[in-house]
């Protein structure tokens, strides 16, 4: 029989590991609403306690990247089942140990400037403030964070499609402003419901963060629609090929392959084809030349190293003309550093690959200027706002999300979704087995394929000029704001 202080002992432990699984699910499915305010609102309970943020920020990971496990088994590259699944499980712990490494640091930071007195007693102007710094050092780290290749998806991301009109902000704020606010909502309710324990007046607090998150819906919600047109149709090839048996398909069959979706496309007198990432094999070539102006993923030499690109053909060119290099690699799975170069070709199809310039500006003459993320580029959306801003009108996603499970499209979309809601831009999504489709400019989905099959589509993008005013801005509100709040922290700490 378990005693009292074994069972607070227990509940001290039990809460922050809830808390993560459920901010992790929802990351994951359309329970923003349910699950995610509730998560945040146990993260800022246990705040106080280190093991609590460790707790909270690893299950948070192992839950929202649990597709990782999918990767198992390697056999197909010559692991072993045994060694395969070591790896794997290896692969998806060091990444929830590193997110509970961050939250317990920014924890320690929580416990030194808000847990010194008792919160529910203090002034509502100072800890205003100090849960502002805390909220935007958080939003500030995954913006850091967004810049290397260890982050994929986090709390900036996690409001689509749960709670798109409260996502439509990002338009003004971008993600880790929505990162910032989902945290002030979660300390919200947190405030809220600790005053109401403590038989402390709590309904003012709770009426007017109410009315506030009410009105931030309504703005969110707000938007001039772009009018559409339907003078620019583009054939979408979903080419189905499953990579663990891309290396046995032969280069014949991608030619013929090929070919169909050349004649839908021609039929449907399209002006673009766009096939997905990886679809066309080192110096694809065609002798006859293409019959279609195409935007195809496939790799190419430079310097004696393999690049991971999106290739662009022009009618009648035997080889591409134009390309724009994939630059955010995979950890392992594409770029292995070179002192493991004779030991392993990492974990992809391909073995290593060298990434190439930053830019994600691509303008192939053919075509309007585009914004191109290449997969695991759509987390970094840095980049495609520059993009943008050196001119791009639409937003092209290629990706093989293969052998990924669903979880995982769902994030990418996510993500996709937000992008074009940061810069009210179309996406184009072209992937191996899904998703593909369009994603309109206010992040609402016009056409999405069926995953898993081999599909040809006519859509129709719009390419637009117009800017939010993230895309002219971009984070500096954001970090002038951290810079802000900071001295005022400072201000209150020596007075």
């Amino acid at each position: 029989m378990l005693i009292p202080t074994q069972v607070k002992s227990l509940k001290q432990y039990f809460y922050p590991c809830l808390g993560g699984i459920l901010g992790g699910i929802s990351v994951a499915t359309h329970f923003w609403l349910i699950f995610m305010p509730i998560s945040l609102f146990i993260l800022w309970n246990g705040s106080e306690r280190r093991i609590a943020n460790f707790c909270w920020g690893f299950f948070f990971i192992l839950m929202s990247h649990s597709w990782l496990y999918d990767l198992h088994p390697l056999t197909w590259l010559g692991f072993s089942w045994l060694s395969s699944l070591i790896i794997t499980i290896s692969i998806l712990l060091f990444c929830a140990f590193l997110g509970g490494l961050l939250v317990y640091l920014w924890g320690f930071l929580v416990e030194v400037i808000l847990w010194k007195e008792d919160v529910f007693k203090m002034k509502i102007l100072p800890l205003t403030v100090k849960v502002v710094f805390l909220s935007l050092t958080w939003g500030i780290g995954e913006l850091i964070l967004s810049q290397t290749p260890f982050f994929w998806i986090g709390l900036g991301e996690s409001l689509v499609p749960g709670d798109i009109y409260l996502a439509g902000l990002a338009r003004w704020i971008g993600a880790s402003g929505l990162c910032v606010l989902q945290l002030l909502i979660g300390f919200w309710i947190f405030f809220s419901h600790g005053r109401w324990r403590r038989k402390l007046h709590f309904k003012k607090i709770f009426i007017f963060g109410f009315f506030i998150i009410f009105f931030l819906h309504l703005f969110g919600g707000l938007t001039t629609p772009i009018k559409r047109n339907y003078e620019y149709p583009v054939a979408i090839w979903q080419t189905n090929f499953p990579t663990r048996e891309k290396l046995k398909i032969d280069y014949n069959f991608i030619k013929e392959k090929h070919s169909i979706a050349q004649k839908y496309a021609l039929a449907n007198q399209v002006k673009l084809l766009v096939a997905p990432e990886g679809t066309l094999y080192n110096n694809f070539y065609l002798s006859k030349g293409f019959k279609v102006n195409t935007l195809a993923g496939g790799f190419r030499n430079f310097n004696n190293e393999l690049r991971s690109s999106l290739l662009g053909f022009q009618i009648r060119d035997k080889s591409f003309t134009s390309f724009i290099d994939k630059n955010r690699l995979v950890p392992l799975g594409e770029k292995i550093p070179r002192f493991l170069d004779s030991f392993s070709r990492g974990l992809s199809a391909v073995g290593g690959i060298q990434p190439g310039s930053d830019s994600r500006f691509f303008d192939p003459k053919f075509t309007q200027p585009l914004a191109v993320a290449i997969c695991y580029e759509i987390s970094d959306g840095l980049k495609i706002r520059k993009a943008i801003n050196s001119g791009a009108k639409l937003i092209i996603t290629s990706a093989n999300l293969d052998p990924y499970p669903i979880k995982l499209y769902n994030q990418f979309l996510s993500l996709a979704r937000l992008r074009s809601i940061e810069n009210k831009k179309d996406n184009l999504l072209v992937s191996n087995t899904g998703p593909s489709g369009l994603v309109k400019d206010d992040g609402q989905i016009i056409q999405l394929l069926d995953l898993n099959v081999e599909q040809n589509k006519v859509v129709f993008p719009n390419f637009s000029s117009e800017k939010t005013f993230y895309t002219k801005f971009g984070d500096k509100p954001i970090l002038l704001l951290f810079i802000f709040f900071m001295g005022l922290n400072f201000f209150w700490k020596t007075n």
